[in-house]
């Protein structure tokens, strides 16, 4: 989708020569052509930001490196938007969306909500219901709304910080949480699931 989306914007011409790249893959020695007008952008994991502001040749040719890393996302309920208003749907449909689209593992994901405290049982009890009905399991199965984690390791780092949200923060657990949940279209114990 991000490539289709860069050949629009170029077929468009809406941007002067140059001025955007999409490099997808490994970069090689992409990184010690770049020189002092140019600006490096990254999205991703801290440790990979880490390593490109410390890349020899971009430090010593004052590249400018703008990094956007582990972000915390954060969805926030104004104190002024009524129960049952349209602004309302608005925020529980995003919500849900945010959390719950790739399984949650995307840098854009939706970590943290904030409530007022007058509004926060009436959210929790709608969040609850949106996530309860969502099915968990084969994403090539009609119906199915989340699909697994890639990876075993996700999975378990997944599990690690539920755990840890629940033992040192002291918070419950609404739905979901570390176990195994009910799975449509997956036989056993295949693929790496957790319910929302």
């Amino acid at each position: 989708m991000t490539v289709k989306l860069v050949e629009r914007l170029l077929e468009a011409g809406v941007l002067p020569p140059g001025a955007l790249q999409l490099l997808v893959g490994e970069p090689g020695d992409l990184l010690d052509h770049l020189a002092e007008q140019d600006v490096l952008a990254f999205t991703g994991s801290s440790a990979t930001g880490a390593k490109l502001r410390g890349h020899e040749g971009l430090v010593r040719r004052n590249v400018r490196v703008n990094i956007e890393a582990d972000s915390l996302n954060a969805a926030v309920l104004g104190p002024d938007v009524e129960l049952g208003s349209e602004t309302l749907q608005l925020f529980l449909n995003e919500v849900t969306k945010e959390a719950t689209q790739k399984a949650g593992q995307k840098c854009t994901a939706t970590r943290r909500i904030f409530v007022p405290q007058d509004r926060l049982e009436d959210v929790k009890e709608a969040l609850v219901e949106r996530f309860s009905a969502m099915k968990v399991g084969d994403p090539a199965v009609d119906g199915v709304n989340i699909g697994p984690l890639p990876t075993q390791r996700q999975l378990a780092s997944v599990r690690a910080g539920i755990d840890t949200l629940v033992g040192e923060a002291g918070v419950s657990v609404a739905t979901g949480g570390s176990a195994r949940p009910g799975l449509v279209g997956v036989p056993g114990d295949k693929g790496y699931f957790v319910a929302p």
